[in-house]
C-alpha cells in the first residue's frame, strides 16, 4: 500500500464490500456469513492490515469508554442530550469522555485525533461550525470504529445519525408568523455548511412559496447565532429603518440580544415585528416578550444517540433517525390576541 498503513475501507475496496461488513467479520461478529468471514481474513493478511488500538479493545474488554464533542458544552441543549447519552450507556455498563470544540475546526480535529489512539470504542459527535473538511471522521469510520452524528450532519457514509426535524421545524415557525398576518418575513440563518441551519432555511423558504410570497434579496441573513451577532443584527435594520413584519430565528441567543436592541429603540414585539427562535431556551419563557420558539427535545436526541452507538459497538449496520420538532408558541409571535 505504499507505505501508508493498510485499513478496513482498503479491504473493503478490494472486495467490494462496505467497510462495516469488514469490520464485523475481523471482530468475530455472527452477522457475518462464514465464507465472507474467510474472504476478509485471506485479503487482511494479504495486505498486512494490523488492528487498530481501539479495535482490540473491544476484543480484550480493556476498554469500555465513548468519546463526546459538543459544539459548546455551555449551551442547553448539549448540556440536555449529554445527560441522555449519560442516561443509556452507564446503564450498558459504559463511561463517557465529553469534549467541546468550541465550534472549532483545528480544535475539533485536534479532539478526534486524540480519541483515535485507542482511548475510546467509538464517538458520538455533533460537527463545529467551522468545520468543512471531515477527514479526521472519515478516519474514524476507515479504522473500523463507530461514529454516530447527533442534531447536525456530515457527508459521510457508514455512520449513524439522529437530528431533528429542523425543515419542519422551520416550517411550522413560518407558517405560524403568516398565520399572524405577516407578509414581510426575514430569515436569520446560521453558516450554510451546518445541515441544520441548510435545512432550516430550505422549511422557511417552502413555507413562504406556499404561502405565494417571493423571498426578497436581503430578507435572508446569514451570521453565526450568538448573542453578538444578533445585537449587530438588530442595529442594522433600525438603521436602514427598514423593518420586517416577523423573523424566524435560527438560534435563541441571537434572537434575544436582538429583541433587546429593539425594545431600547422602541420597536414593539409582537405589535411591529412578530419574533420566533429556534431550541426553546429554558429561559425564553422569561423575556419580555416571552419568545416562542422550536422545541427540539435533545434529551431524547441523546438517548436515540446512545442507543445507535450501543447498536454500532454490536456490528449492526448504520441508521438514520430523525425526531419531529414542536412549535412552542408565545407572546413575542401573537399579533393577532
Amino acid at each position: 500500500m505504499g507505505g501508508k498503513q493498510t485499513t478496513i475501507s482498503d479491504i473493503a475496496v478490494r472486495l467490494g464490500v462496505s467497510a462495516s461488513t469488514v469490520s464485523r467479520a475481523l471482530n468475530g461478529s455472527t452477522l457475518v456469513s462464514e465464507e465472507v468471514r474467510e474472504r476478509v481474513v485471506k485479503e487482511a493478511r494479504i495486505l498486512g492490515y494490523s488492528p487498530n488500538p481501539i479495535a482490540v479493545a473491544l476484543k480484550t474488554g480493556t476498554t469500555k469508554t465513548i468519546g463526546m464533542i459538543v459544539p459548546l458544552i455551555n449551551r442547553n441543549y448539549f448540556v440536555e442530550a449529554i445527560a441522555g447519552v449519560e442516561s443509556v450507556i452507564y446503564d450498558a455498563g459504559y463511561d463517557l469522555i465529553i469534549a467541546s470544540s468550541g465550534n472549532f475546526y483545528e480544535r475539533e480535529k485536534k479532539i478526534v485525533d486524540s480519541l483515535s489512539q485507542g482511548k475510546v470504542v467509538g464517538v458520538i459527535a455533533a460537527v463545529a461550525a467551522e468545520t468543512t473538511d471531515y477527514s479526521h471522521y472519515q478516519n474514524l469510520i476507515d479504522k473500523g470504529v463507530p461514529v454516530v452524528m447527533f442534531d447536525r450532519l456530515m457527508p459521510l457514509e457508514g455512520m449513524s445519525s439522529v437530528v431533528q426535524d429542523d425543515f419542519q421545524g422551520a416550517y411550522r415557525a413560518t407558517k405560524h408568523l403568516l398565520s399572524q398576518g405577516c407578509r414581510v418575513i426575514y430569515h436569520y440563518r446560521g453558516l450554510q455548511n451546518v445541515s441544520m441551519w441548510n435545512a432550516r432555511e430550505k422549511g422557511y423558504r417552502q413555507a413562504m412559496t406556499e404561502a405565494g410570497i417571493v423571498v426578497q434579496k436581503g430578507w435572508v441573513h446569514t451570521a453565526l447565532t450568538t448573542p453578538e451577532e444578533g445585537e449587530k443584527y438588530a442595529r442594522k435594520l433600525i438603521a436602514k429603518g427598514e423593518l420586517p413584519d416577523g423573523i424566524l430565528f435560527s438560534g435563541d441567543f441571537a434572537a434575544k440580544s436582538a429583541m433587546e436592541v429593539f425594545a431600547q429603540n422602541g420597536v414593539r414585539m409582537p405589535e411591529d415585528i412578530a419574533i420566533v427562535g429556534f431550541v426553546n431556551e429554558p429561559w425564553d419563557k422569561y423575556l419580555n416578550p416571552p419568545l416562542s420558539s422550536i422545541e427540539q427535545f435533545p434529551y431524547d436526541i441523546g438517548k436515540e444517540a446512545a442507543r445507535l452507538m450501543l447498536r454500532a459497538i454490536e456490528g449492526e449496520k448504520p441508521r438514520k433517525i430523525v425526531l419531529d420538532t414542536e412549535l412552542i408558541i408565545r407572546d413575542s409571535s401573537l399579533k393577532l390576541k
